[in-house]
């Protein structure tokens, strides 16, 4: 942990000042271990280098920090160049950037992000480089309430400019208004509350500052039904045994995909979200019935790993284009891009 993480981080209770006593400097002068001591006896361990701040007791957010963990530990995953090539495109079209380089340069001319939420880092990999700042001095800091956390640090072990905490979204340990920008993407629905884990992270941005999240979409009644069932079953289980029970599953998506089969929907069906138009059969059961999720780009782990992604996280919300405007205003967000897909929203604001 660099020292000048101090001059941003607080107690994330009582948000008052920290005081480090370290126990064990790095090479390079940094605290590699040590404690944070915050107001009423309270104390925050800093190990590998990174403070950690989780101390919610929802059993329901512990799961899913704990499936999350898991997740980000399978080799492989989502690291295929072709996986990644079609991440990268999807991320910044989502965000409404012309280019990965035009991404960079938006992330570079900040002063100080937080990405809320990174996990191993993968998402913000898509964009950040070694030279990501150019000929500025910005600060990138990742939080993320997994263990997935060490993995990031890992990942951007040579990258200038990172900075790590474990934390939990909705107890942040960070001073108000500390960032003038703020990206997080596919987190905020993972938390007890998509609207409250918003509007905490609103309070640390800047006036001026803009964010950039996304969030998932409310399905048609059939698929809400089907992914609340199932999510029932599997996220009682421990992590392995779900990544295995969801195998099936994946292959029946696999099946469907293979049999290049399409369908014809006469006329739009209001009542189950479902409109008139024609249809491959894998994609129409995806969309509308059960996420079955199946990409022939993609090895059998890395397609049974988006099914897993969606169904062991006790916390996995869903929302209406409605729901995620009323939010913004509320929370003094001026929306400047809104990107709307099958899958979720994206959206970029700015605060003030």
């Amino acid at each position: 942990m660099h020292r000048s993480l101090l001059d941003i981080l607080v107690d994330p209770i009582s948000k008052t000042a920290l005081q480090v006593e370290v126990g064990k400097y790095g090479t390079d002068g940094d605290i590699v271990e040590g404690i944070l001591h915050g107001s009423e006896g309270r104390s925050y361990p800093i190990t590998n280098g990174i403070p950690r701040f989780v101390l919610t007791e929802d059993s329901d957010q512990r799961q899913t920090a704990g499936s999350f963990g898991f997740k980000w530990q399978q080799k492989g995953i989502d690291e295929t160049p072709q996986v990644r090539v079609t991440a990268q495109q999807w991320l910044v079209q989502r965000y409404g950037f012309e280019s990965v380089n035009e991404m960079r340069d938006f992330f570079g001319s900040r002063r100080r992000i937080l990405d809320a939420g990174c996990g191993s880092g993968y998402s913000t990999s898509m964009w950040m480089n070694q030279s990501w700042q150019g000929e500025g001095t910005a600060a990138w800091c990742g939080v993320d309430i997994s263990t997935a956390i060490d993995l990031a640090k890992k990942r951007f072990r040579d990258t200038p400019g990172v900075h790590f905490v474990q934390a939990d979204i909705l107890q942040l340990p960070f001073r108000e208004q500390t960032f003038d920008a703020i990206f997080s993407e596919g987190v905020l629905h993972h938390t007890p509350s998509t609207e409250s884990g918003l509007k905490s992270l609103v309070s640390l941005l800047e006036q001026e500052g803009q964010i950039l999240f996304y969030v998932y979409r409310k399905k048609g009644p059939i698929r809400e039904f089907t992914d609340d069932y199932i999510r029932d079953v599997v996220s009682g289980l421990d992590p392995q045994e779900a990544w295995d029970v969801l195998r099936p599953l994946t292959k029946l998506g696999q099946a469907l995909a293979e049999l290049h089969a399409e369908v014809e929907v006469p006329e739009d069906i209001p009542y189950l979200g479902i409109k008139a138009g024609r249809y491959d059969v894998q994609r129409l059961i995806y969309w509308n019935f059960a996420k079955l999720f199946w990409n022939e780009g993609r090895t059998f782990e890395e397609n049974n790993v988006v099914n897993f992604d969606w169904y062991h996280p006790r916390y996995a919300h869903r929302h209406t284009e409605d729901e995620v405007r009323r939010w913004c205003d509320e929370a003094g967000l001026s929306i400047v891009h809104f990107d709307v897909q099958e899958s979720g929203f994206t959206v970029r604001a700015v605060k003030g």
